[in-house]
């Protein structure tokens, strides 16, 4: 049998046997992810940001692998970011998609325009099945709980941009267990390690104000692209790099300032709803309390174990639904 040695830079190696694994890893839209980055417009403006939707989308399925998922969860991992727009969330913004959803709308269009569903099926899986996502527990959860997809955008967001180390990255994975098909975490230290670190990617990546600045000023460049019939919504699945080189050959002259401020040195500052602002920016709200796994059986809350966590998540989630007002430095 075929196998294939898969590198990962946060989870290490893994030799891969399954045909329909290695099929869809290596199709056309897999492999178009590796051109997608993960954190939107930030990569432009800052560095570290540079986490792509195909090693994101790896990581998933490693994951589930490693906490006993079958080979459906696996492609179900593969496959849930597969139909993200060029610079991820982007599209949200500029659709004002505040749920983050638009490329979940359009996950089962992408999938059959792309040929994967006749790969699927020639291979004797079931697109659909694959694709309910409500199925399989460890890809997919709502918050607060703990997923294959949350666990890793956190470990391998803040890795990317220098805030962990692969020992510390390896050390919380080891504490994890499943327990009637969710994700839980054994011991009190572990559980709170990891609420500290969403809280520290919430804050310091997600909705710090030069990359929420880069993704707005992105997405108005794209609208006044859309709008004067540059670009056709179609085009925004393709790759970063095109999609960006297409919008600087617009010789749209309102495009082209937006653009010349996505570059390392942008200096954006928060300001108070009655002062003067250039953006006002919204991300989603997003809080986890994993239930943990204590030495006598027992699952609680991570909440019930340390409140102060608690209410400072609440704070977080707080300024995330109010929005934020942005202003470049003068």
């Amino acid at each position: 049998m075929a196998e294939e040695l898969i590198r990962d830079p946060l989870l290490g190696e893994q030799r891969l046997s399954e045909p329909v694994l290695l099929a869809v890893l290596n199709s056309a839209p897999l492999q178009r992810l590796k051109g997608i980055h993960q954190a939107g417009a930030s990569y432009l403006v800052r560095a570290g940001r540079d986490t792509t939707r195909y090693e994101h989308s790896l990581g998933v399925m490693l994951l589930i692998r490693r906490l006993g998922g079958g080979l459906e969860e696996q492609l179900a991992g593969l496959l849930h970011d597969v139909s993200h727009t060029a610079f991820s969330h982007v599209a949200d913004y500029l659709f004002a998609c505040y749920g983050e959803d638009y490329h979940e709308q359009h996950l089962r269009q992408v999938i059959e325009r792309s040929g994967l569903s006749a790969l699927l099926r020639s291979l004797g899986l079931d697109l659909g099945r694959i694709l309910a996502f409500e199925r399989w527990p460890l890809l997919e959860q709502p918050t607060p709980e703990l997923c294959a997809d949350r666990v890793d955008y956190t470990l391998r967001d803040l890795w990317h941009a220098g805030y962990l180390t692969h020992a510390e990255v390896e050390s919380f994975l080891q504490a994890l267990r499943v327990r009637e098909g969710r994700i839980v975490v054994a011991g009190r230290e572990a559980a709170i390690w990891f609420v500290r670190q969403y809280v520290r990617l919430v804050t310091d990546l997600f909705m710090h104000p030069l990359e929420m600045f880069a993704d707005y000023q992105l997405a108005r460049a794209l609208r006044l692209a859309l709008d004067e019939g540059l670009l056709r919504e179609a085009d925004l699945f393709l790759e970063d790099a095109e999609l960006l080189t297409r919008l600087r050959h617009s010789a749209h002259p309102a495009i082209a300032r937006c653009l010349s401020l996505l570059q390392p040195g942008l200096e954006v500052v928060e300001v108070s709803a009655d002062q003067p602002f250039d953006i006002y920016a919204r991300v989603k709200p997003r809080m986890v309390d994993p239930l943990v796994l204590l030495e006598d059986g027992r699952l609680v809350r991570c909440s019930a174990l340390d409140g102060d966590l608690a209410a400072l998540q609440q704070v977080v989630l707080h300024k995330a639904k109010r929005g934020s007002y942005l202003r470049l430095r003068s």
